[in-house]
């Protein structure tokens, strides 16, 4: 086999290996379209371009290698063939080049034919060649790419709808299209962060196994309750609407992550997560009692809650199969800096629309922050892969205050030898 076919069966077995470095660039496209408009380098206005850039070419990225990679082991078939892979692959580009021109609805449409490839490639795999029963919250993000799907069919396909409509596909398509995911994924993936056993996990089955129903129905319950949200603010009562999908996230992830709501201590990963449901709630919560402002309210949901938890899971996806699970278990302090800086860039941008004089200086504070986040993510990541084993309570540092505080946190005895140097 040739280094590039190779290659290429790699990257149809594990998609993420492609489609996450993809996502963390559409990212900084997407941010750094505000400095560009305060500086005159562009010439349209980028609200629609942004949300797009974000929404599905970072968090759309990020879904479709994880569901590209996750999916066919959870059902216990095959990858992606080789055309598949580069199907999915060319439509997320033709989707990002038409947002890089600002040709908004054929990247919408694009983007619906994209989703729609990745859902069909997933349904197939389960409809007839799984040999396993998926986790019961999977079928939530089946949902969320069917949903975002039809909005950007019809957006893009100029389908005229009511208002309600309207409002109901946009919410499907620009945060439907993240939750609902995260809701089903979540209990199954999360509570490894924190070394628990997770509900969602069962053994091996042709045939639904025992004790399988009830958390597919609560995860069940928590989509259509989410979906509902989207109705209720769409047919005129925002607030409830934001207020239900506040408490449905809070609810559904403090019962079904074990760890999530806990004081336990974690390393940087655990406490990063930690932060995700303080900040997608607030940030609706906000929205609610914000309403002139409550885009600028939603970036704490976006950024904070969604953001955050896609580092964190993209930083284990990639660890775990680079065979470091030895750095997943290590401190990994460096993502302390990494989560503060990411609520620092939310907070700078919803404080933006509190106070207009610094809006415009804010925006572009938020954007450059949110790069130096993609870049030092990417680094850092880049150095966990290189780094020695780490092995609990071996000391290999060469700062004799480090060793002493090591030494201590050990052992608890200061004259205790060091060792592993």
């Amino acid at each position: 086999m040739n280094p590039i076919t190779r290659h290429l069966t790699r990257l149809t077995e594990e998609p993420f290996r492609l489609f996450f470095p993809l996502g963390v660039l559409a990212s900084v496209i997407g941010v750094m379209l505000w400095p560009a408009i305060f500086r005159g380098w562009i010439e349209y206005y980028p609200l629609e371009a942004h949300a797009r850039w974000m929404v599905l070419g970072f968090g759309g990225s990020l879904v479709v290698g994880f569901l590209g990679t996750a999916g066919p082991r959870l059902l216990g078939t095959r990858p992606f063939f080789r055309w598949e892979f580069l199907v999915h692959l060319g439509l997320a580009l033709a989707m990002m080049i038409a947002l890089w021109f600002n040709r908004i609805a054929a990247a919408d449409l694009l983007a619906g034919l994209w989703l729609l490839g990745v859902l069909a490639s997933l349904l197939g795999r389960f409809l007839f060649a799984r040999h396993d029963v998926p986790p019961p919250g999977l079928p939530l993000a089946v949902l969320g790419l069917g949903g975002a799907a039809t909005a950007s069919l019809v957006f893009g396909a100029g389908i005229s709808t009511s208002p309600p409509v309207y409002a109901v596909l946009r919410l499907l398509y620009f945060q439907g299209f993240l939750w609902l995911p995260i809701l089903g994924v979540a209990p199954y993936l999360l509570p490894r962060f924190f070394g628990e056993r997770s509900p969602h996990s069962f053994d091996e089955s042709l045939t639904i196994p025992s004790g399988w129903m009830r958390p597919f129905l609560e995860s069940l319950a928590a989509g259509l309750l989410l979906i509902a949200s989207f109705a209720l603010e769409a047919w005129g009562h925002g607030r409830a609407g934001h207020v239900l999908r506040a408490g449905v996230v809070t609810l559904h992830l403090a019962r079904s992550v074990p760890g999530l709501v806990a004081w336990t201590k974690v390393n940087g990963l655990g406490l990063a997560l930690r932060w995700v449901v303080p900040c997608a709630a607030g940030g609706w919560l906000l929205a609610a009692w914000f309403d002139p402002l409550r885009i600028g309210m939603l970036h704490l949901m976006f950024i904070g809650g969604a953001g955050l938890l896609m580092f964190a899971a993209a930083t284990r996806v990639i660890l775990g199969h680079n065979e470091r699970h030895d750095r997943l278990a290590s401190p990994l302090r460096w993502f302390h800096a990494l989560w503060a800086l990411v609520l620092f860039t939310a907070a700078t941008r919803l404080t933006s629309d509190f106070v207009p004089k610094v809006r415009i200086s804010h925006f572009i504070y938020a954007a450059l922050l949110w790069v130096v986040i993609a870049a030092f993510w990417s680094w850092k990541l880049r150095r966990e892969r290189r780094l020695p084993v780490y092995e609990e309570g071996v000391i290999k540092s060469r700062c004799p205050r480090k060793r002493k505080s090591l030494r201590r946190s050990r052992s608890g005895n200061p004259d205790a030898a060091p060792t592993g140097c």
